[in-house]
């Protein structure tokens, strides 16, 4: 909801109005914590279900009534131009304008069917060899008051009960969205759109890298590649700031990035919390955060039982399966040093972790610790809040940097990802692999 009221903003629509009902107090909460700067929301709350149809009506009776308003769902991550879609409605002598969006499945949506950029029709969830078009209703309009008088008072759809109404009267213009779409209406798709969409960032503003170290800069415990190497290289030469976040330790970081990278450059190991600034082949010690050994002594515990419950075996040996961290403590089912082609077969969706991290939180407490999984057959273990939101909070602090400044690069920004964090705090981008992440820094810094 906060890419959709930000993607408003750039068009200058800044009188917002949110229609809600399930979890109000919680999105006006948010909203009050994470206040958009020149931004004030009204909140129009609905005490029953109205429907969509209803809902609008209720939301739009403090409007102009002779002036169009922009409607759009909460559910749907997009970057519609709304200046361009705008320009259409004024041109166009109809009562809606409504973006469409192409789509291969269309056996899962309403279909418009259009005649001379109209809307005539809409076909419910057709086979694909009959739909009229491959265009669904985006969940984007610009609508005149004047089309909701044909609503029911009380509950109601505005898709059954308006759209499929004026639709054969040539009352609704199509918009035609090319852009990001991502519905975000069930978990799997939510977890899609997270790792898909790409949020409208200023890169003028951006002189500072952070980024994650496994499968986005280096293959797993891997080197950094060469051309990665030469290219990172000049975007220091030209006035980059370059930091590598890892849940690694400070050893295995150096070796995996300064071995090859000799510009200057920020190892935050251990998931930040082991700060090593390396420069001319010397690395110097910011600051260091360790666990306690009655820290060290309970989570080792801890692990021992879920590799015997579960009678994970290393490929390697023990030291390389339960490795100590100083300020981190991980899980390396296999041996993180276990061939890379059998870790990545190992457990992909990350399905065999999360029983592990469940059977985890019953031996360990939740209070003092948190339990991520990471890497590719990872589990990490810090203090609790010791995540990457605070390793690059602590980072910038340290340094008198900007959030504004940073990008981070990251391969799992999904929700329960180890990267997660970092979008709390800075602008991201999720890549899938470290060829991914050089095409990005390419664009960014030809």
């Amino acid at each position: 909801m906060q890419h959709i009221i930000e993607n408003l903003a750039r068009h200058n629509i800044t009188n917002i109005i949110l229609s809600i009902g399930y979890k109000a107090d919680t999105i006006k909460e948010y909203f009050q914590t994470n206040p958009i700067p020149n931004i004030p929301i009204q909140y129009i709350y609905e005490d029953q279900p109205l429907g969509t149809g209803g809902a609008v009506k209720q939301a739009s009776q403090s409007l102009n009534q002779n002036q169009p308003f922009i409607l759009t769902w909460g559910d749907n991550l997009m970057d519609i131009d709304w200046t361009q879609m705008q320009h259409l409605h004024n041109q166009s002598n109809t009562q809606i304008t409504m973006a469409l969006t192409p789509r291969e499945d269309v056996e899962n949506f309403g279909v418009a069917k259009i005649e001379h950029d109209k809307i005539i029709q809409f076909i419910e969830k057709p086979p694909r060899n009959q739909a009229p078009s491959n265009l669904i209703n985006a969940g984007a309009f610009i609508i005149h008051p004047s089309a909701l008088t044909i609503l029911p008072e009380g509950k109601s759809s505005i898709e059954k009960d308006c759209f499929e109404l004026l639709a054969p009267k040539q009352q609704i213009t199509a918009y035609n969205h090319t852009g990001q779409w991502f519905p975000t209406d069930t978990l799997e798709k939510y977890y899609y759109a997270n790792e898909h969409f790409q949020p409208y960032i200023n890169l003028k503003e951006k002189n500072i890298i952070i980024a994650d170290v496994d499968d986005t800069i280096c293959d797993t415990c891997q080197q950094i590649s060469p051309e990665m190497t030469e290219h990172i290289s000049k975007m220091i030469k030209r006035g980059y700031e370059f930091a590598f976040i890892s849940g690694t330790k400070k050893e295995d970081l150096h070796k995996m990035i300064s071995s090859r990278l000799k510009e200057k450059h920020h190892l935050l190991a251990t998931t930040g919390t082991n700060y090593g600034l390396v420069e001319k082949d010397k690395v110097e010690l910011k600051y260091n955060y360790s666990f306690s050994p009655t820290e060290k002594e309970e989570i080792l515990a801890a692990l021992d039982k879920v590799v015997t419950h579960f009678e994970i075996k290393s490929m390697t040996s023990t030291e390389d399966q339960i490795q100590d961290r100083e300020s981190q403590i991980t899980l390396s089912a296999i041996g993180r040093h276990a061939p890379i082609d059998i870790k990545k077969r190992h457990d992909p969706t990350g399905e065999k972790r999360k029983v592990w991290v469940e059977y985890l939180k019953q031996h360990l407490d939740e209070t003092k610790y948190d339990i991520k999984i990471g890497g590719t057959t990872s589990i990490d273990i810090t203090r609790k809040g010791l995540n990457k939101e605070w390793g690059i909070r602590t980072f910038l602090q340290h340094n008198n940097f900007h959030p504004n400044q940073v990008l981070f690069f990251g391969d799992k920004l999904h929700p329960g990802g180890n990267d997660y964090p970092a979008t709390r705090i800075v602008d991201c981008i999720a890549v899938k692999n470290p060829k991914d992440t050089l095409e990005r820094l390419k664009q960014l810094c030809p």
